[in-house]
């Protein structure tokens, strides 16, 4: 590592080399020697600013998420029928467009969260122990103003299944894209491929057809 970084930078020069690391080898398989090997520092470095591995991977969530300026401004929206639209717009383009545009970054997180389902999930729990705490209820409550203004009907999916059902349809949409060439023989891609799965998660989170697709 080059000298003269400061605290900060050295902490995040640690979690930059761990992503990768763990997104490849998994949480086990990964040791904190290869990861002081990645960064250029010393094991010792790595625990003067992480209690432990299992800390470092928790600060790569942190942010992974914590720092993302769309989710900060969603949250900052009012609920109401256009914010639910917008976060499922949002979703459904980050999974569908962003990531696989990113290899090298937004890529290697999915990676790492695919690779967490393989192995204890524990990763992947905290994801969505953070994403239940921090982001469902504004979802939730604009899905409930949604209805509440007659722009959606009532379904029998419960308010708290609908941000899952949302996340786990739009980050298939990434997932099928990690290899090389594409999994799913999908008629379309792109832009069109996220408005079409944005239509098809609106209409079956219940709103009428003129406000999920007004065009």
């Amino acid at each position: 590592m080059a000298p003269g970084l400061d605290k900060i930078a050295r902490r995040n020069a640690i979690i930059d080399a761990a992503l990768p690391l763990f997104a490849q080898k998994g949480f086990a398989a990964t040791t904190t020697k290869e990861i002081a090997a990645a960064a250029a520092v010393s094991e010792a470095l790595i625990f003067k600013h992480f209690d432990s591995k299992a800390d470092l991977y928790e600060a790569i969530l942190s942010r992974c998420l914590e720092d993302e300026p769309e989710l900060k401004r969603l949250l900052a929206l009012p609920p109401s029928t256009d914010t639910l639209i917008q976060f499922v717009r949002s979703i459904v383009h980050h999974f569908a467009i962003d990531v696989p545009a990113a290899p090298d970054d937004l890529m290697m997180r999915h990676r790492l969260m695919i690779r967490s389902f393989l192995e204890d999930g524990e990763y992947a729990r905290l994801v969505y122990r953070w994403v239940a705490e921090h982001i469902a209820p504004a979802f939730e409550a604009s899905l409930r103003e949604a209805i509440r203004a007659g722009d959606a009907v009532q379904t029998s999916l419960p308010p708290g299944d609908a941000l899952w059902l949302v996340e786990h349809l739009a980050s298939m949409l990434a997932t099928v894209r990690m290899p090389a060439h594409p999994i799913a023989p999908y008629a379309s891609s792109g832009p069109a491929l996220a408005d079409q799965a944005t239509l098809f998660i609106l209409r079956g989170l219940g709103l009428t057809v003129a406000t999920a697709d007004p065009k």
